[in-house]
């Protein structure tokens, strides 16, 4: 299969909320898109697309947005959408975002959750003693959108300024992509640096923050409201392959010395030969996996230069430096002090 057909077949497998296109829909109808003609072009109703359990394909709301764009003659449109959204009711995600106790909670939340906002798109969070920092890491480099990943971060960090009671100091925004020509308006919306041509998205702020108290705490709310997207998230796992629930768990737990295919197994409600049947029908191995997540890791690490050699040796699950420069000579043909050099 060549790449260009596997890429096509993962946009079609992957989803988003189908909330997440109505801002879409209605700026084209503002701008005198037929709505027939929405409907018809993309089998999307506005009806549909209020409902936070619907979904729509990748490559179906990627499309959206290339057309959006050009029929508006609108490069910056994705800026635009987040700025106005924040008038206007927030999804379950982001309600159960701002009822949670503390931004640290609420940011953990964020992550657990964001899979239903955008499958294509994994949270991680990374912190040290000054700095805390949510990054926006797509499945595949191919499926990277500059339009949906400038709306993520810009509604993310417009919703958190205006929305918390003090505001949020950010530090810096990062994206992958290269500087467009309306870098203006990235200044105006973030009102801090953007640093463009970056390994990976992110919002980056003091981690001072993290004990901030958040503005509402409904503690009742907050229950009915992840009770229901637990429910949502379930349903989506459930349609995941084995062996990315596999991959999911193991880059949860690569510093876990106890971590192994019976674990995962259990985790995964199974027996370990059960496991191991149902990666072979799909054409991988456990111990592949482990070593396509350790070999990712390793190297987004290495280029963002974040840990020392004997840090991300531990955090691999490796017991020696040493062991730790032969596997990454496997994947990479280099040692890690000469990698990229």
């Amino acid at each position: 299969m060549s790449q260009g057909v596997a890429t096509e077949e993962l946009k079609s497998e992957l989803s988003v909320q189908a909330v997440t296109c109505r801002a879409l829909f209605l700026r084209l109808i503002d701008n005198g898109y037929s709505e027939s003609l929405l409907q018809s072009r993309y089998g999307l109703s506005l009806s549909y697309l209020d409902a936070e359990e619907n979904r729509v394909p990748l490559d179906r709301y990627y499309a959206l947005w290339r057309d959006a764009v050009s029929y508006t003659k609108e490069p910056d449109l994705a800026l635009q959408l987040a700025a106005e959204e924040l008038s206007q009711s927030m999804g379950l995600v982001g309600h159960v975002f701002f009822n949670c106790k503390t931004l640290r909670s609420a940011i953990e939340h964020y992550q657990r959750y964001y899979r239903i906002v955008n499958e294509s798109i994994q949270i991680e969070l990374q912190s040290n003693d000054q700095d805390f920092a949510i990054c926006y890491h797509v499945k595949e480099p191919a499926i990277y959108s500059s339009y949906e990943m400038e709306y993520s971060l810009a509604l993310a960090a417009y919703r958190a300024r205006r929305l918390l009671q003090s505001g949020l100091d950010i530090r810096y925004v990062s994206f992958p992509h290269s500087k467009p020509a309306y870098a203006a308006s990235y200044e105006t919306l973030f009102q801090c640096p953007v640093k463009f041509d970056q390994p990976v998205a992110s919002i980056v702020f003091n981690a001072a923050y993290l004990d901030y108290p958040m503005p509402r705490n409904s503690p009742t709310l907050y229950r009915v409201l992840t009770v229901h997207l637990d429910r949502i998230l379930a349903s989506l796992k459930a349609n995941l392959s084995i062996k990315e629930q596999v991959r999911q768990i193991v880059a949860k737990k690569l510093s876990d010395p106890n971590l192994d295919a019976g674990t995962v197994a259990r985790r995964l409600n199974m027996s370990r030969n059960t496991l191991y049947r149902r990666l072979k029908k799909e054409g991988v191995s456990y111990h592949e996996i482990v070593d396509e997540v350790r070999s990712e890791f390793a190297i987004r690490s290495i280029k963002e230069d974040k840990y020392s050699f004997t840090e991300l040796a531990f955090l691999l699950g490796f017991s020696e430096v040493s062991a730790f420069s032969r596997a990454f000579k496997r994947w990479t043909g280099s040692t890690p002090n000469k990698y990229g050099k």
